[in-house]
C-alpha cells in the first residue's frame, strides 16, 4: 500500500516553479526541488520521474492556468471589455521585479518541442481572447486577426523594452504602450 502524499502535486509544482525561476530551467535539480518542498529526492522521482518531466508538468500547469483564466472571462465584445481584459492581463505582470527570470523559461520554451507547443498554445489563447473582443468596425473584420497579433506584439515588445531599460513600473509601462496602440487604432475611444 502506497504511503499518503505529504505534499500535494500542486504544492510540489508551485514550489518547482519557484525553484526553476530562482535557479533557471537548466540549472535547477531535482534535489533543489525536493529540499524546497520537504520531500526526499527519491519521492520526487517516484512522482515525477525526472527533471524534464517535472519541468514539463510545471509548464502544463501554467498553460492550464492560462486556459482557465481565458475560459472564465466574460465573452462580451467591444473596446471596453477588451481594454478591461488587457489591463487585467498586464496587471498580472506586476511591477517587474523578477520578470527577467521568466526569460529563461521562454528560452526553454523555444528550445524544447513539448514546451514550445505549450508556449504556442498560451500565446494563441491570448491572441484569440483579444481577437474575439475586437469590434467589427471601424476596421475591416478580415483584419481582426492581424489587429489582435499587433496588440499582442506591442504588449510583448513593451515588456522586453522595459526589461532592457527598466523605468518605473512594468505594468504601467505596458499599459501605456498598449493604450497608445489602441488609441491609434481607435482614435475616437477613450481608454481609461
Amino acid at each position: 500500500m502506497p504511503r499518503p502524499k505529504r505534499q500535494s502535486d500542486e504544492t510540489v509544482l508551485d514550489t518547482a516553479l519557484q525553484v526553476i525561476l530562482d535557479k533557471g530551467p537548466v540549472s535547477f535539480t531535482l534535489t533543489d526541488v525536493a529540499v524546497a518542498v520537504g520531500l526526499s529526492r527519491a519521492a520526487l522521482i517516484q512522482r515525477f520521474t525526472d527533471k524534464a518531466t517535472l519541468h514539463r508538468k510545471v509548464m502544463e500547469r501554467m498553460t492550464q492556468a492560462v486556459r482557465d483564466y481565458f475560459g472564465g472571462l466574460s465573452p462580451e465584445t467591444g473596446l471596453d471589455p477588451l481594454w478591461s481584459m488587457l489591463k487585467d492581463l498586464i496587471a498580472g505582470m506586476g511591477g517587474g521585479g523578477g520578470t527577467e527570470r521568466y526569460l529563461l523559461l521562454l528560452l526553454s520554451d523555444i528550445s524544447e518541442p513539448d514546451l514550445q507547443d505549450l508556449a504556442a498554445e498560451r500565446n494563441r489563447l491570448a491572441m484569440q481572447a483579444v481577437e474575439s473582443r475586437l469590434p467589427a468596425s471601424p476596421h475591416d473584420p478580415a483584419r481582426t486577426a492581424r489587429t489582435a497579433s499587433l496588440v499582442q506584439t506591442v504588449m510583448q515588445g513593451s515588456c522586453m523594452q522595459w526589461l532592457v531599460e527598466p523605468h518605473g513600473d512594468l505594468s504601467a509601462h505596458m499599459t501605456a504602450a498598449t493604450r497608445d496602440l489602441l488609441t491609434l487604432l481607435y482614435p475616437g475611444h477613450a481608454f481609461d
